[in-house]
């Protein structure tokens, strides 16, 4: 059927405009914002309250000396910038626990927890000092960042001085109890490789302490590179781990800490078995010294990226 000369102009125009309408608006399709996609993953990911990063992420950023407070404070901003409301620090920079508390308000931040050297029986710390300074920090958990039985330290090696270790936490956890905060053990692999009979260092700790004096910040690469599945850990020790260190391992490159999500751990299923006794899901990158392709910033963002989307 012929349409008349007029109908035909119309419905010309009319597909034309469609035409036009649906070529610009693929031509000026813009990849989503920042914030559209924070939306998109809104309800599915961890709640940002409960995401944090560990500042020893950009130690090598940070360093340490002249400009070392500058660069620290500059991860604070970046890190508020990038939409995280949690940090744990490792170090204070030599900023007072006053001065470090108004630079965390100052960026919107919180302290989830805290590393801190928490001592050994043969070197014990000031813990009525730490204490003092966590509350000023807003600090609820605190712990070493590695325990006194790390090759490096090499305070603790036999079956008895595990146990002699775990007696001095314990006796640490039951005063931090007592203030109203929270000891934590940091786990590395030597913890899980370290076996005496049928109990590995990591046993030792957790059954010569007690669970209200005494729980557990899992570092998941870690737990994965000592050859453990953390899902394991986690069902043997439940609501005792209270926080997860979150970061990959990437087997292509030596089992090498990798940027989260770009490895092979199974964050999903490992977060579905911590369930709700999980106070804080915290990115971390152990820094790679004097390889200048690592950001740390990168590694961050990417961090909180995953957590913000990843569903269990």
């Amino acid at each position: 059927m012929k349409l008349p000369i007029g109908l035909r102009a119309v419905l010309v125009a009319v597909l034309s405009g469609l035409l036009f309408v649906g070529v610009a608006g693929t031509a000026s399709a813009a990849p989503p914002t920042k914030d559209a996609a924070a939306a998109e993953c809104a309800g599915h990911g961890v709640p940002l309250s409960k995401i944090s990063v560990q500042l020893y992420t950009f130690a090598g950023y940070i360093g340490g000396g002249a400009g070392a407070q500058e660069r620290h404070e500059e991860v604070l901003r970046r890190l508020a910038e990038m939409g995280y409301r949690n940090v744990e620090p490792y170090t204070l920079s030599d900023w007072t626990a006053e001065e470090y508390a108004a630079l965390l308000d100052e960026y919107d931040l919180k302290a989830s927890a805290r590393h801190v050297d928490v001592g050994s029986p043969e070197n014990p710390a000031d813990i009525e000092q730490i204490l003092a300074d966590n509350r000023t920090l807003g600090i609820k958990y605190f712990g070493s960042g590695s325990t006194a039985g790390a090759p490096w330290v090499g305070e603790v090696e036999t079956e008895a001085e595990w146990i002699a270790y775990a007696e001095y936490l314990d006796a640490v956890g039951e005063q931090a109890r007592k203030a109203g905060q929270t000891l934590f053990v940091h786990n590395h692999d030597f913890e899980f490789t370290t076996v005496f009979g049928d109990r590995t260092a990591f046993d030792i700790l957790m059954q010569h302490t007690q669970k209200k004096n005494v729980v557990s910040q899992l570092d998941l690469y870690w737990v994965a590179e000592a050859g453990l599945d953390p899902i394991d850990v986690i069902e043997e020790y439940g609501n005792r781990i209270k926080l997860f260190h979150v970061k990959d391992l990437n087997p292509a490159l030596g089992n090498r800490i990798e940027i989260v999500g770009r490895g092979n751990i199974d964050f999903p299923s490992i977060f579905a078995a911590g369930g709700g006794s999980t106070r804080y899901y915290v990115v971390e990158h152990d820094p790679r010294f004097g390889d200048p392709t690592f950001d740390p910033f990168e590694a961050a963002q990417e961090g909180l990226d995953y957590l913000t989307c990843v569903t269990y």
